[in-house]
């Protein structure tokens, strides 16, 4: 269809990118339409990607397909029931102390806004004190673990479509054949979230054991969001450090709150340029362009879940398009 069925002539090909650009805008904005439904499977193939090693070892022990693909579906229940649980006590925590820091955090916006009159500065006229509320930060950190648990609540539904492509007849066998682009997406797919987890777990453990000497509040509940937030490209880690900073801050002042600062960039420096370069293999690293790229309209067309899955998808874009750019072997 090089040149759309003999309407346009073959060396115009202008012609050919605005038709290419109008596809792919239509594309979009089906899958725009079309989020809730794509979240759940696309969600449900990303659990189903990560668990099958599982699921393939316990058919290597000679266990029948409905046996392994019913034990794998229970371990992966048990941890996103943990997940879910530990979100919603976090989440309830977390409400429950915000009225505790709303004095302090006004008495900051306050002596913020004192200071600057000082310096002959009108607040109004530089930014809203209402962005640098503590109150209202916190309460967004807040609202972000309600809405994980709600999202999470749905793993039902998830985890039953996960049951379903690990039990079904053949479909493991035609859809992962080795050497297929199947098989190669979902292994690099699944490299990620390994590495990412990895990393994220270490950083998390990291920065509780630092929040806890430096004596931040609720340090367990941000250690468990920094490491949620490490599968968001590129702005997780300002969004997990925002809540613990605020906190040490209105609690402990700002000499603490620069050291749990210091110390997230730090640990993030060295996780994202020093360790997971070494693990990461050519073609699977995401440069930072393409990451919030990615982030930008994997989130504009799927809603909150697309933060999670966007580095994904982009992964699975890419080889999907390499491999269907690969040259042909030519016949000896």
């Amino acid at each position: 269809m090089t040149d759309l069925f003999g309407l346009l002539p073959p060396d115009e090909r202008r012609y050919r990118w605005v038709i290419g650009t109008a596809a792919l805008v239509i594309v979009a904005a089906g899958i725009h339409e079309a989020a809730p439904v794509l979240n759940s499977i696309l969600l449900s193939l990303l659990l189903a990607v990560a668990v099958i090693p599982a699921f393939d070892s316990l058919r290597r022990r000679g266990l029948s397909k409905g046996m392994a693909a019913a034990l794998t579906t229970l371990l992966l229940t048990a941890v996103v029931a943990a997940l879910l649980g530990f979100l919603g006590v976090a989440a309830t925590r977390l409400v429950r102390v915000l009225p505790d820091y709303q004095d302090k955090a006004q008495a900051l916006q306050q002596g913020l806004k004192s200071w600057m009159i000082g310096r002959g500065i009108e607040p109004e006229r530089v930014l809203s004190l209402d962005l640098v509320d503590p109150g209202r930060l916190l309460g967004l950190a807040a609202g972000f673990l309600s809405q994980g648990a709600k999202v999470l609540s749905q793993t039902l539904l998830l985890l039953l479509i996960v049951a379903f492509i690990l039990a079904e007849r053949g479909f493991h066998e035609r859809a992962f054949r080795p050497g297929g682009v199947a098989t190669a997406v979902a292994r690099d797919v699944r490299q990620y979230l390994l590495i990412t987890a990895a990393t994220g777990f270490s950083f998390a453990v990291v920065v509780y054991i630092l929040m806890r000497a430096v004596g931040t509040d609720l340090a367990l509940v941000w250690a468990v969001l920094a490491f949620v937030m490490n599968f968001v490209p590129n702005v997780g880690i300002i969004l997990s450090v925002i809540p613990p900073v605020l906190l040490t801050l209105l609690e402990l002042g700002w000499q603490r709150s620069v050291v749990i600062l210091a110390g997230f960039l730090v640990l993030n420096f060295i996780i994202d340029n020093l360790i997971k370069p070494r693990y990461m293999q050519r073609g699977l690293d995401v440069p930072p362009l393409l990451g919030l790229l990615s982030l930008v309209v994997w989130s504009y067309l799927l809603g909150p879940p697309g933060a999670l899955l966007a580095i994904p998808l982009t992964i699975a874009v890419r080889r999907v398009l390499a491999g269907s750019w690969a040259p042909e072997p030519v016949p000896g």
